[in-house]
């Protein structure tokens, strides 16, 4: 026999079936009928011909709207449709809504994003180095975002070098340019050891972002063998650059402090081992010097020796008595007992040589348990100041380099021409030079 569906529950069924068919829709048409509820809501039809779609457009996703749709305006609605089942009509439950030509274009961008996701190239993610000492920077050579990370490494981590490869951020040939340096990046990682790369914008308009969604720069970046941060200035929007980089950053600012450690953090911690080191060492010795002491008691000479006396005399005593009452008796108990009383001696000293071998053996093995503490505790310690001294800028000085600034600023053999004054930094002072002529010797 053929069902017989009630009311209810046949609309509930079209609900199930239209929501799951229809989950994620992208919708184009012109607003009619636009009204704002007290709520917060939006209610509004899409029209397109003799087509009508109703939209609802609740408040949590209509707050989020950067312009103020109106009557007659072409949009791309987003969202999923389902069925209103008191009415036994179906809606566009709406998430988001955008001017008719951005969307396009953001239908593109959307494509694109999953399609270099299915690719894995949103899957790399390296983990930036803890003390990078060479990084590279792609960014505008006119702009503050390259002061901004100058000020900001120099601050918290001095002695990194860093290699600027500048580039146009904005405009029509701002893709090329931004290709062409990170280019030049990928070429000379390995000569120069570049431990990464920033990829920094100072700010702009929302529109330039549109040259960090170009597929072929991000395509690019994932060929990188090094971490790249991005740091394009912008929090809301998330371009395929931010996807494709390791890390990311909101502003230059915030890159630099990402990828430099504070040396004042990391002295005040070194401080602290070698405190916690130093207290822990005392407190150790203090415990075994406690324990030593306390064995030491057990084991007194005096107590042993009164022990011995005591007894001895007791039978010297019984000795006298035995010779006044029994005669030739007490003269053979006399040599047992006087055997007996050397016995005794020979035991006490046996008993008190056994225990201060004991002592002696336990205060040697403390005392080499204690040496071998120190001396890990003190291998440690050199560690973490090799460490320093290695990272240190002027241990690499002291070994007979020297650094060429010009502008105050560390340079290549390129970056100087016929004519500059330079600066060359040694380990106890500096020259100010004027370049004469300059040769390229690395061909």
């Amino acid at each position: 026999m053929k069902k017989i569906w009630s009311v209810s529950e046949l609309s509930n069924a079209v609900k199930e079936s239209i929501e799951s068919n229809f989950f994620d829709v992208s919708v184009a048409g012109e607003i009619s009928g636009l009204k704002w509820h007290s709520s917060g809501h939006i209610y509004f039809s899409l029209l397109e011909e003799s087509s009508t779609l109703n939209v609802a457009f609740f408040r949590r996703y209509a707050d989020r709207l950067s312009f103020v749709p109106s009557d007659g305006m072409r949009v791309v609605a987003y969202g999923n449709l389902s069925s209103y089942p008191p009415r036994s009509n179906y809606q566009l439950i709406c998430r988001r809504i955008t001017p008719a030509g951005e969307g396009d274009k953001l239908i593109a961008l959307i494509n694109l994003k999953r399609q270099l996701q299915n690719e894995g190239l949103f899957d790399k993610n390296r983990s930036l180095p803890a003390f990078p000492k060479r990084i590279a920077i792609v960014t505008s050579l006119t702009g503050a975002a390259i002061e901004d990370i100058k000020s900001v490494i120099s601050r918290r981590f001095g002695g990194v070098t860093l290699f600027v490869f500048g580039a146009l951020v904005e405009g029509a040939k701002a893709a090329d340019s931004l290709i062409k340096a990170i280019n030049r990046v990928k070429r000379d990682a390995e000569s120069l050891n570049i431990d990464l790369l920033i990829i920094a914008r100072g700010g702009g308009s929302k529109e330039s972002l549109d040259l960090f969604n170009n597929e072929e720069i991000a395509r690019l970046i994932y060929t990188l063998d090094i971490p790249v941060v991005s740091a394009i200035g912008h929090q809301i929007d998330e371009t395929l650059v931010d996807l494709v980089a390791d890390c990311r950053a909101e502003t230059p600012t915030a890159a630099a402090e990402l990828i430099s450690p504070d040396i004042n953090i990391l002295k005040n911690r070194y401080l602290e081992i070698v405190d916690n080191f130093s207290k822990s060492i005392k407190r150790y010795i203090a415990q075994k010097r406690l324990m030593l002491r306390a064995l030491s008691n057990k084991i007194s000479y005096r107590s042993l020796s009164n022990f011995f006396d005591t007894k001895s005399q007791k039978a010297d005593f019984t000795i006298y008595n035995l010779n006044t009452v029994f005669g030739t008796i007490l003269t053979k108990k006399k040599e047992k007992y006087v055997m007996t009383t050397n016995k005794i001696k020979i035991l006490r000293i046996q008993f008190i040589g056994k225990y201060k071998i004991k002592v002696y053996n336990l205060a040697k093995l403390m005392h080499s348990a204690i040496l071998n503490v120190v001396e890990f505790r003190h291998i440690r310690l050199s560690g973490f100041i090799n460490l320093m001294e290695t990272l240190s800028p002027i241990s690499t000085l002291k070994r007979g380099y020297t650094v060429t600034l010009k502008n105050n600023c560390v340079v290549k053999l390129s970056d100087i021409n016929t004519g500059d004054t330079i600066i060359t930094k040694f380990y106890n002072g500096v020259t100010e030079s004027k370049v004469i002529d300059k040769k390229n010797t690395s061909k």
